[in-house]
Parts: structure tokens; C-alpha cells; sequence
């Protein structure tokens, strides 16, 4: 079936700092389990950090005019039981504790995908705690302002930190600062805590900081912030997301097995089959691109096409691309009635699709799809704050991030070289 085209979504689904280029992923609202739903709220969508004022020459919300970050993804690379997982199915986002998980910044600028391997892009990350009514940044936000030389190293979590004789789960400091593992190439691995307040419907709230083309060096941009500084430097990038640990029945699970004793108010120990699936991240399984040229009234069928592809393409002609998500990636889950008030169980539902279109050139029929099967027309023809009749150096890109309504993510781009 064809997906319905929804309009471009308002400027306000990226939340900015009082700077063009310090922007922050949409936020795709806490982790839900069935204790978890209506304890967590959502971040207010189109509020700026600090409380300054918005930039208000703002580009168009599609068009990609600085360096940018559209999605940061996390899979659980390290599982603690990788016989259990299912061979045709996305990556887990949702993580157990004990398991290591990756996460990793789309970052994209007007020439294409930001290579996040080179050294334009130098991330710091800190973690916090999350309790289970704060939207995304308030852990952090509410520490401030913090001397970055003390922040404190955050541990890497392991079994033997667990002592049950001592009735209480291992503290996890928050806010504290993720160790450079040594990578370099821009993404971060970190082991997944076992913390109280992940019992309690909690996330671990993750924020990035980096220098950009340009800018300052990482440790200025990051002591900018931490300060809690009016004015943030222009070209620093600031993201922040969630990493849901659980799900939070897995969690009771855990706490069961090693002896702690859990507070009346969870609950009792979930049996196995009550506990739900993890969150996986939905995958971009088809990407089918068709040329249509208007002058020649004729489609060219060019078929599936892989990330990152390099397609040829006149001015005046029209992109066109499906793509399709397996039905089975949208996954169902417990969700509370009436929030949990009254003990009337929960309700059983079903992952949606949210689907966003960027372009660095040339006009987006739509900004946005909603359907698993979802097509989108880009026309190479200069677009609204396009400079000029054809994109620099002939070259232009097309940027597809596709989420569920919890916290799955996957992403596409597609180049053009235009001819005249």
C-alpha cells in the first residue's frame, strides 16, 4: 500500500541551542514497558537549551546548510545471550546490563555524510541518570554548571560489582564522563549499568559534544556548556538521546536472581513469559529508486540502491524512491491503561513509522512519511534558500532517517551527480 504523504514537520521537531549549528536529535520519548509508559515524560519538542532565544533566520527544516546531526543510533553489539537472538530481525537498541553498546552520530553537512572517522569530528560523551518523569537533558541541565576536570570517570560496570548481601543495587555516578576507548572513529562503546533507578522506569540519558569544521576544540565547546555559558560557541555541536536499559521486567528479573529484595511498589518477580521483547531498531530493508523525466515522458527503473549510492541525473528530472520496512520490525509491546492507576493491566500495541527527508539541494515532494512502505519524489531543481540553478560542484545529497515511536532508528542517503 501506498503511504500516505504527511506535511514537512515544523522547525521545532530539531531542538536547537541559540545557534544554528548546535542542534540536537529529535527526541524520541522514553523507553516504554508496562511499568514504564506512564512514568517517563516526553522532552518539550522545539524548546531551546538554557532557555535562550531560538535563532530566528533558521533554514529550512529539510534543507541541510551546516554540519549536522539528523540521528544517533544505539545497538547492543555485545550481547549477554547471543544464541537468544533472532537471526531476521533488527539490533537491539534496548539493552540488558552487562552488555556493551554501540552508539553511533548520523552526522551529515551541505556536502554530503560528515566523515565522523576524520578530524573535523572529535566527540566527548556523558552520561546520567535519568529518573523516570525527567525529559531528555534535564539530568544533565539540573547538574550544571560542573568544572569539567572533575567530572568523574564513569566505571565500567561488571558482575562483580554486584553484592547482594549489601540489599541494594551498585551506584552509577551521574553525571560522569564516558572513557575515550581508544577508537577514533566517532562513535562510542560503553557498557550498560545496573543501576536503581533503571528499576524504577529510568533511562541513561547521553550527551555528545564535539568540535565542527571550524570551531573550537571539543574541551572549549564542552566547557562552554558545562558552564552553563549565555552564549554558546557557533560552531560547536551539542546532541543529546536516551539509551533505554531493560526491558524494566527483564530488570525485576535480574534483581530477583541475584537476591536483592525489590520495593513492594514493583511488584513481583515477572515469570519468563511476561517479559517482553527488547527494543530493536527498524530497518531500511528496500531502497528502490526510479528516474522520471517530464520533458521525455519515460521512467527509468534503476532498482535497488545501496547506502551511500552515486546515481546520474539531468536537471529538470525527478527522483523518485520507495522504501519498505518488514512488517515484523514493528514490534508490539505492553503499554499500562490509564497509566497504571487503578490496576487495570495494560494494553497491547504496535510500533508506528516516522520517517524524515532531508536534502542538501533541489525540492522534497514531502518532509515526511509515516508507513513502512513509504515513497518520496526529489526534483533537481533549485529549492527554496538554494544559492544557485545547480548544486555546488554538481553534486547533491538525499538524507532518509527512519524511527519508531520508541527509540529505533536506521538512515539512507542517496548522491546525485545533476548534469546541465
Amino acid at each position: 500500500m501506498r503511504a500516505r504523504v504527511c506535511p514537512p514537520p515544523a522547525i521545532g521537531a530539531i531542538v536547537r541551542a541559540a545557534v544554528p549549528r548546535a542542534l540536537r536529535p529529535h527526541d524520541p520519548g522514553p523507553s516504554v514497558s508496562a511499568r514504564r509508559a506512564g512514568l517517563v515524560g516526553l522532552l518539550s519538542l522545539g524548546t531551546c537549551l538554557f532557555g535562550l532565544a531560538c535563532a530566528p533566520d533558521l533554514p529550512v527544516s529539510q534543507r541541510i546548510a551546516d554540519p549536522r546531526i539528523l540521528a544517533l543510533r544505539s545497538d547492543v553489539i555485545a550481547p549477554l545471550f547471543p544464541g537468544d537472538e533472532p537471526a531476521d530481525a533488527g539490533v537491539r537498541c534496548e539493552a540488558l546490563p552487562f552488555e556493551t553498546v554501540r552508539v553511533t552520530p548520523f552526522m551529515v553537512e551541505p556536502t554530503g555524510v560528515l566523515d565522523i572517522a576524520g578530524p573535523d569530528f572529535d566527540p566527548m560523551w556523558i552520561a546520567c541518570g535519568l529518573g523516570p518523569a525527567q525529559g531528555l537533558f534535564a539530568c544533565l541541565r539540573g547538574a550544571l554548571p560542573l568544572d569539567l576536570d572533575e567530572l568523574e570517570e564513569c566505571p565500567v560496570p561488571s558482575f562483580t560489582d554486584i553484592d547482594p548481601s549489601a540489599m541494594e543495587l551498585p551506584e552509577y555516578p551521574s553525571p560522569c564522563r564516558l572513557p575515550d576507548d581508544g577508537s577514533d572513529d566517532g562513535r562510542l562503546d560503553f557498557v550498560a549499568p545496573f543501576a536503581a533507578n533503571l528499576l524504577l522506569g529510568g533511562d541513561i540519558e547521553l550527551t555528545m559534544i564535539s568540535q565542527a569544521p571550524g570551531s573550537p576544540s571539543t574541551r572549549e565547546c564542552a566547557e562552554a556548556m558545562l558552564s552553563k555559558a549565555a552564549d554558546l560557541p557557533n560552531d560547536c555541536i551539542y546532541a543529546v538521546t536516551r539509551v533505554s536499559v531493560g526491558p524494566i521486567e527483564k530488570l525485576l528479573s535480574f534483581a530477583g536472581m541475584f537476591g536483592f529484595e525489590l520495593p513492594p511498589e514493583l511488584g513481583e518477580v515477572p515469570a519468563p513469559e511476561d517479559i517482553p521483547d527488547g527494543d530493536r531498531n527498524p530497518r531500511i530493508a528496500s531502497f528502490r529508486v526510479t528516474i522520471l523525466d517530464p520533458e521525455a515522458d519515460e521512467q527509468i527503473e534503476l532498482g535497488e540502491q545501496p547506502r551511500g549510492a552515486v546515481v546520474k541525473v539531468k536537471r529538470g528530472q525527478t527522483v523518485q524512491i520507495d522504501t519498505e520496512t518488514p512488517a515484523s520490525d514493528l514490534q508490539t509491546y505492553p503499554v499500562p491503561i490509564n497509566n497504571g492507576i487503578g490496576g487495570m493491566g495494560s494494553e497491547i500495541q504496535t510500533e508506528r513509522i516516522d520517517g524524515s527527508w532531508y536534502r542538501t539541494w533541489g525540492t522534497l515532494l514531502s518532509g515526511g512519511s509515516d508507513d513502512r512502505e513509504a515513497f518520496n519524489q526529489w526534483t533537481m531543481r533549485k529549492g527554496e534558500q538554494d544559492a544557485e540553478e545547480l548544486p555546488p560542484d554538481g553534486r547533491a545529497t538525499l538524507f532518509y532517517v527512519l524511527r519508531d515511536s520508541r527509540l529505533g532508528v536506521d538512515w539512507w542517503w542517496l548522491e546525485v551527480e545533476v548534469e546541465p
